[in-house]
Formats: C-alpha cells, sequence, structure tokens
C-alpha cells in the first residue's frame, strides 16, 4: 500500500537519502550551515563539522554543496571516507577527479603539482575551489593528513586556492589534535546535535507540508512520544514516521495516535 496516496503527499516526506530541498533551517542545523557558509564565502582554509549518528550532517554538506552550485564564484564537490585504509596517493587521486583531473604518474609530489596548477587556473577565471570530505572520521592515515595539510598552504597573496570543510563523527578531532599543523588551520568547529523537542515538531510539521500535505498527520501526544523513542536523531525521525505513517495508511487512520508509534517503536527495536 502506498501512504502517499492515503494522506495526500506529492513526494516521500521522511525518505532515508537526504535531500537538501527538505533541508530544515531549525536553530540546530541553521547554525551549523551558516558557520561553515562563512567559513566558505570568506575564503578559509577549514571548516569542521562534527556529530553524533544520523544528526544530519550529510543533509548539511548536501545543502551546502547545492547553494554552492547556484553561485558561479565556486566550484565544489564532495569526497567521501567509506573506509579508513586509504592512501596519501588514493586522497589526491580523488581530489584531482573533482577537479577534472587524471593523474599519469603517482608520483605525490607530481599530483600536487598539478593539482596545484589546476586550483591557481580556477582562481584566474574568478572561482573558489570548495571540497566537503565527508565521514571525515576516517582521516586516520597520518600521510594522508598531510596531504591535506600541504593543499590548505596553497594560496596566493592574500588569497586561498581552496577551502576544504571536514564532515565527521566526534572523534575525528582526536586525529586533527594531533597534527598542530592542521589544527592551527581550522576557521571553525561546529557540533550539530540532536533536536530538542520543539525542534523535532517543527522538523516534522516541515518535512509534512514541503511534501504536499498543510494538515496536522500527528497529534501533541505523537510527538511527544516519537521526541522520546529517537531521542532527536533526524535519520531515526525519519525512519519511525515513515513506518509510522505507513501502519497509520494500514489502518486508515487520518492521525497518526501514540498507539500506534508504539507498535512501530517495538517494531524498530526502540525503547523509550
Amino acid at each position: 500500500m502506498n501512504y502517499e496516496s492515503f494522506y495526500g503527499f506529492e513526494g516521500e516526506p521522511f525518505s532515508d537519502i537526504p535531500d537538501p530541498v527538505l533541508f530544515y533551517s531549525g536553530p540546530e542545523h541553521t547554525r551549523a550551515l551558516v558557520k561553515l557558509l562563512h567559513v566558505i564565502k570568506k575564503g578559509r582554509a577549514l571548516g569542521v563539522l562534527t556529530g553524533g549518528i544520523g544528526c544530519g550532517k550529510t543533509t548539511i554538506a548536501r545543502r551546502i554543496l547545492d547553494e554552492m552550485d547556484r553561485d558561479e564564484d565556486f566550484h565544489s564537490g564532495l569526497i567521501v571516507l567509506t573506509h579508513p585504509d586509504f592512501s596519501p596517493e588514493w586522497f589526491l587521486i580523488k581530489t584531482g577527479e573533482l577537479l577534472g583531473l587524471r593523474f599519469n604518474s603517482m608520483n605525490r609530489t607530481e599530483m600536487v603539482i598539478k593539482i596545484t596548477r589546476c586550483l591557481s587556473n580556477r582562481n584566474k577565471e574568478g572561482k573558489h575551489t570548495v571540497i566537503i570530505i565527508d565521514e571525515a572520521n576516517n582521516f586516520t592515515n597520518s600521510e594522508a593528513l598531510e596531504e591535506l595539510r600541504g593543499l590548505l598552504n596553497l594560496e596566493l597573496i592574500s588569497e586561498r586556492l581552496v577551502t576544504f570543510i571536514l564532515s565527521g563523527m566526534p572523534e575525528m578531532l582526536d586525529n586533527i589534535r594531533d597534527n598542530i599543523s592542521l589544527r592551527q588551520r581550522i576557521s571553525t568547529i561546529v557540533n550539530l546535535p540532536p533536536l530538542t523537542l520543539n525542534s523535532t515538531r517543527e522538523y516534522i510539521k516541515y518535512r509534512v507540508e514541503q511534501t504536499g500535505v498543510s494538515r496536522e498527520l500527528f497529534n501533541d501526544e505523537a510527538y511527544d512520544l516519537i521526541y522520546q523513542l529517537t531521542d532527536g536523531v533526524p535519520r531515526v525521525i525519519n525512519v519511525m514516521c515513515d513506518n509510522a505513517l505507513l501502519e497509520g495508511a494500514l489502518l486508515k487512520k487520518k492521525v497518526i495516535e501514540s498507539s500506534i508509534l508504539k507498535r512501530v517503536g517495538e517494531e524498530l527495536l526502540l525503547k523509550g
């Protein structure tokens, strides 16, 4: 059964794929977005975003990329570190790919020279390069971190060639802390907390409205229970609401009540 048609949605309100269109500009996410955009638009070296699992780091990264795509003064890209066992060469290759480069040699010095030349040419064209690294807690290789530090040194007179944004779990800071030179290049560190009860309520309402439904689908008790069971973690909120709406459609319920959420919570192994 399709709950979207039962409730009148025009799209998926609680997809498990980060969608910048459904970015909720509550106080927690807005603060992080504003601080990181400040780093980028001022041409700073390095911004750092930390947060627990499912708190919305990737959503913010996608929103930043979306904003950069609409600004002709910037060239941006994303590197996702899916595992910690990567080499400095792999990191330079991925950086080069974002710039449209291919390397004939795996010599790190030659790769950096080619990247530098490309960044300099983009700068002459009036474009500042922004690279977001997601899952940056996997940046554990000290040599790879040194290559990052080296790229952060690339600058012209009073103008930097590239800005990096690192996004990852809080333990990422432990890896950075040991590299004093890299740490000193950080312009801001912003932690993304879980949503408050009020933000949880507004987050759900926002996503419902943005996908075509203007009426209340959850009662007050339901919002309280969602917050209690999810601890305000957006990813878990999405999963819970998605399941609750399907359950509600199966039961022909126009409004989601706490009884439905308790059942869904048990099925998802969530404990209040």
